[in-house]
């Protein structure tokens, strides 16, 4: 599809009829289509900011059952506060980006410190707490505290854009500055909270990426790439990283029912031989504070020779008084980082020796599932793989 120049498909933002007739229709489907989430009907602002917090990077279904048993765990901030490091990552075990739970115990700690355990009032105050940035402290500011403040996220990019630019162009002009403006022209002054979670669906929706159903969208009428049928090419497809796909094998050592569990940045114990140079060996800032299962360095992907990575688990077991100790391997499980897609080999072996002789500093004996532990995301897909979740 031709695509017409950039300067002669843009409605004027400015507009006050074009606006008042966005938040009108807007809201209006919102009132009637919001979506039912659990955090919507516990309005408080304590809910509203682990809420949010969940949400950034993860999916809406993957934070419904999380969020509800967080604060059965940490009803309020003081309960937040007060708890360990261990006890908060525990309960985050399995939503991943754990950086953000740290932020928010440490959030957590200086609103305790700072407030006495009075939460913010103002958007500055929130933006100025550990792991909060710009688009959560909008969507706080206006979803827990009634402020007429703009929370801008990708979604809420992708639904401004569409509605000011009727071509890739116009989109590519469209700078963050003039993005943040176009969304707080558009908050309106009653209903804040409401307007921007309505933005929210609306983008998860009808305006949703690649390929959007303008049909039924309740501004299509005031929406230049809707009106323009260029929704599919508007905004322009982002830039993404190269993913970087690696293999590395995984052990899971057992004995009397228990299984091996080690800190992140010990995790990496033994090497491979003939795989060439790692392309990581340091994986202790993916996963701080948690803890997870022995493993190889990360190599770069080619031939998947099971026999280079299962071998360093027989010499490291033997190296530690077991020369007779079998190692079997259980197949694959395949698991996304960020950038890297990992491929890892899962190797199982029961071990009978000295349980000290295998440990590293920070490891763990752990026995069923492990529940009460902060494991990471892919070492429970390696235990549930091995049965023993």
């Amino acid at each position: 599809m031709s695509m017409e120049p950039a300067t002669s498909r843009r409605i004027e933002d400015g507009d006050e009829t074009t606006v008042d007739a966005r938040r009108h229709r807007l809201l209006a489907w919102y009132d009637d289509h919001a979506r039912d989430l659990p955090w919507r009907c516990r309005t408080d602002l304590y809910g509203t900011w682990i809420s949010e917090v969940m949400l950034q990077q993860t999916t809406v279904a993957a934070v419904i059952p999380r969020w509800s048993a967080f604060l059965q765990r940490f009803p309020d901030v003081h309960a937040l506060a007060a708890a360990g490091e261990h006890d908060v990552l525990t309960a985050w075990s399995g939503l991943g980006y754990y950086r953000r739970a740290r932020m928010l115990h440490r959030a957590a700690r200086e609103v305790v410190d700072r407030y006495g355990g009075r939460l913010p009032t103002t958007h500055a105050d929130w933006r100025d707490l550990p792991g909060i940035g710009d688009y959560t402290a909008g969507a706080i500011a206006s979803i827990g505290l009634g402020l007429p403040t703009a929370a801008v996220d990708a979604n809420v990019k992708r639904v401004l854009t569409r509605w000011t630019c009727a071509d890739d162009g116009a989109a590519r002009d469209l700078t963050a500055k003039a993005l943040q403006a176009l969304a707080t022209n558009h908050v309106p002054a009653e209903r804040p909270g409401d307007w921007n979670q309505a933005l929210m669906d609306l983008g998860a929706g009808h305006c949703r990426s690649g390929e959007p159903d303008c049909v039924g969208c309740p501004v299509l009428e005031v929406c230049a790439a809707g009106a323009a049928g260029t929704g599919r090419h508007v905004p322009p497809p982002p830039v993404r990283e190269t993913s970087r796909p690696v293999l590395l094998s995984a052990l899971v050592l057992r004995r009397d029912g228990r299984v091996l569990l080690v800190p992140s940045e010990e995790s990496v114990v033994t090497r491979c031989r003939g795989l060439g140079r790692p392309s990581r060996d340091d994986v202790s800032g993916l996963y701080v504070g948690m803890l997870g299962l022995p493993t190889t360095p990360w190599y770069h992907a080619g031939a998947a020779d099971t026999a280079k990575l299962t071998a360093p688990w027989r010499r490291w077991l033997a190296g530690r008084g077991s020369g007779a100790c079998e190692v079997r391997d259980r197949g694959w499980v395949r698991h996304a980082i960020t950038v890297y897609r990992l491929q890892v080999l899962v190797c199982v072996a029961d071990w009978a020796g000295d349980p000290d002789a295998v440990t590293v500093p920070g490891s763990l004996w752990i026995a069923g599932s492990a529940a009460d532990q902060p494991i990471s995301t892919l070492a429970r897909k390696i235990l549930q793989q091995t049965s023993l979740e």
